[in-house]
């Protein structure tokens, strides 16, 4: 069995779908999962950002999206992102925010800024409570007839995690869709500890007979996956990825052992508290059978009149 790099890197990814060589695939690769078919489908792009940005000793780069504008006037940017983001919304409206209000020079009218789409591709899930669909699609739209501010804005999450769960329940009827073989390449490899799902390649084999871009598109990723500075490149950054794994994971346990610690004290705190307070009502309680008098207890005691009353009926009670 051949070896690919994990295209869920950032680097491979624009390497495969990057690069003005495989317009061919990244043209296949948009219309499937954008959902574009006849008249709606792409058939040229030009790419904005095709410089490959170089990776370091410890793994820092600049941002690796693919930014294509296509024949049909629209900007589109799409970004692989497989280390969780808790701002990535923000971060993904901001970036269509700076990509959108660059698209016009000066002197042009606002109606020449052309529609920007923004696909970011996760291995986790953005919207866990929200939604188990692996691929979810977003415009701004009025709240109750529901009708579009724009067309211009457009967001596309895709979930490779909850892809993967569905397709081994599913993956027969998931057949039908174009999208499916595209998500199969990017998922059937785990770079992180270089596992490779057998069954899911078998059937990627398959698309592969019978779609002409598919069958490119595997042949691409394997040349790139053989390539020694390819390999050099992708270990650089799947290092710096683990680092970043492990960086949040320290975090994250550092955080819940924190809370732990807090919430001990104070259960302790609370649990002291409420002990005196029981102490207090059992002495109040022997105070009222003593049958003494009320005023002297809650001298005594501090408790309000209230709280009296309410051991007063308790005592009338037993």
């Amino acid at each position: 069995m051949k070896e690919y790099l994990d295209l869920k890197m950032d680097f491979m990814f624009k390497q495969l779908f990057g690069h003005p060589s495989r317009k061919r695939i990244t043209i296949a690769f948009l219309n499937a999962i954008l959902h574009r078919s006849g008249r709606d489908r792409i058939v040229d792009v030009q790419y904005e950002n095709t410089e490959l940005a170089k990776e370091t000793e410890d793994g820092k780069t600049s941002r690796l999206d693919v930014l294509v504008f296509t024949d049909r006037g629209e900007r589109i940017n799409v970004e692989i992102q497989v280390v969780h983001q808790h701002d990535l919304p923000e971060r993904v409206l901001y970036y269509w925010a700076r990509l959108f209000s660059a698209s016009l020079s000066s002197g042009q009218a606002y109606s020449e800024l052309p529609p920007t789409i923004m696909v970011t591709i996760l291995n986790y899930p953005l919207f866990p409570h929200e939604t188990d669909r692996f691929h979810t699609v977003f415009h701004l739209r009025e709240d109750e007839e529901h009708f579009l501010w724009s067309a211009h804005i457009e967001f596309h999450a895709i979930d490779l995690s909850q892809f993967m769960v569905q397709w081994k329940k599913y993956r027969r009827e998931m057949k039908k869709s174009a999208e499916v073989p595209w998500l199969m390449m990017l998922s059937v490899v785990d770079g992180r500890d270089s596992r490779l799902d057998e069954t899911m390649w078998s059937e990627l084999e398959e698309w592969a007979m019978n779609e002409q871009e598919i069958r490119e598109a595997l042949e691409e990723w394997e040349k790139l996956s053989v390539s020694p500075e390819n390999r050099y490149a992708y270990e650089m950054r799947l290092k710096w990825l683990r680092d970043q794994l492990s960086n949040l994971l320290g975090e994250r346990r550092a955080g819940l052992e924190e809370g732990l610690k807090k919430g001990r004290a104070e259960g302790l705190k609370k649990g002291r508290e409420e002990g005196r307070k029981e102490g207090v009502r059992q002495v109040a309680l022997e105070m009222l059978r003593a049958g003494l008098d009320h005023e002297m207890i809650m001298s005594v005691t501090k408790l309000s009149r209230e709280e009296l009353n309410e051991l007063a009926k308790k005592t009338l009670d037993d």
